[in-house]
């Protein structure tokens, strides 16, 4: 049931969270007339067309890989009487043969959202492409005291960490411990970053604060809310089938995006959050715990991980000791008879 809801309640929220800023565009006259909204407006059906196309996609591949597997577990009980009944003889090596042709891609894991990471990409771009539109335009004159002003907007933007959500709840089953911990990161992580990201935007409302930013200040919390916004792409690749359909799929893709949030995310917040804190008395307290908090929590898990991957890759006492035996013995002197 929760692959038709959640898709459903997910192209409705994108379709009002695009229309919604597009119109904050028209009413905000950051363009003259209707007619300059048609290549948003065009952009918008694109991204819809596209989240429907993949998770109609994503229907469509759980489909046939249980199929597949299915019809293995068929051919396995199959195959087994076959073998029962002819003394041991197979027979049915042409029927079984296709397959077991299929057995290597039988064998690999099963995708938990097979392509969900290209339509969070092309998603975000687009609400990227708007939130630089408006902040670039008429963003820093907006204050909280109209119909359509700071409160709205922020309300609206903030909607991202509930479409994220309902794109996680998409998925119809987890297969393996590697992906239910990258989802448990997305479910707890990456939402909380998407808050931070859209608290952190609500700095440029500068009217509405009565702060004077320099323009590289501006640039810079632009940039990095926006890369935030685009990050999530990354951790979501760890669940596609483009990761998962190699030989050998990469289960800790999510580490890459703990580094990235703090390089690009936590700590530069951090640091111009202490900055207006310091030079202009302005700062919202609670975020910047929050930035140190994870910081502290991702420089931890970072350091256990690399740590617990060092030591799997190092070499035990007992296959230590072993391999030198065998160098000793390669190299003890060898006596030889005519």
């Amino acid at each position: 049931m929760r692959e038709y809801v959640f898709p459903v309640l997910t192209i409705v929220f994108v379709t009002a969270q695009h229309a919604i800023l597009d119109y904050y565009l028209f009413v905000h006259q950051a363009f003259g007339t209707w007619e300059d909204l048609v290549p948003w407006i065009i952009a918008d059906v694109v991204i819809v067309c596209v989240l429907s196309c993949i998770f109609y996609y994503n229907w469509k591949y759980t489909r046939h890989e249980i199929q597949l597997r299915s019809n293995r577990n068929s051919s396995d009980l199959l195959s087994s009487y076959g073998q029962a009944s002819n003394g041991g003889k197979n027979h049915h090596v042409g029927s079984m043969g296709s397959f077991q042709r299929q057995e290597s891609r039988l064998d690999r894991e099963f995708a938990t959202l097979p392509a969900m990471y290209i339509g969070w990409l092309a998603y975000s771009a687009l609400l990227v492409a708007k939130i630089i539109a408006i902040f670039k335009t008429f963003g820093s004159s907006l204050d909280g005291k109209t119909l359509w002003g700071t409160n709205e907007l922020e309300f609206i933007v903030t909607g991202t960490a509930g479409i994220f959500a309902f794109l996680i709840a998409s998925r119809k089953r987890t297969s393996t411990p590697s992906q239910k911990v990258c989802l448990k990161f997305l479910q707890s992580h990456v939402l909380l970053e998407i808050i931070d990201c859209v608290e952190f935007l609500t700095i440029l409302f500068t009217a509405e604060h009565h702060l004077h930013l320099p323009g590289f200040l501006t640039d810079m919390i632009l940039g990095f809310a926006c890369a935030n916004m685009i990050l999530p792409t990354v951790g979501l690749f760890q669940l596609s089938t483009a990761n998962l359909h190699r030989v050998k799929p990469r289960e800790h893709i999510y580490i890459l995006q703990t580094i990235l949030s703090t390089v690009f995310g936590n700590l530069p917040y951090l640091v111009i959050r202490v900055y207006l804190w310091k030079d202009h008395n302005f700062t919202n307290a609670l975020f910047v715990m929050k930035n140190i908090i994870s910081i502290g929590q991702n420089v931890v898990e970072l350091t256990f991980h690399f740590q617990k991957s060092r030591e799997h890759h190092r070499p035990t006492s007992a296959s230590h000791n072993s391999h030198l035996a065998a160098l000793e013995d390669d190299f003890r002197p060898r006596k030889f008879s005519c």
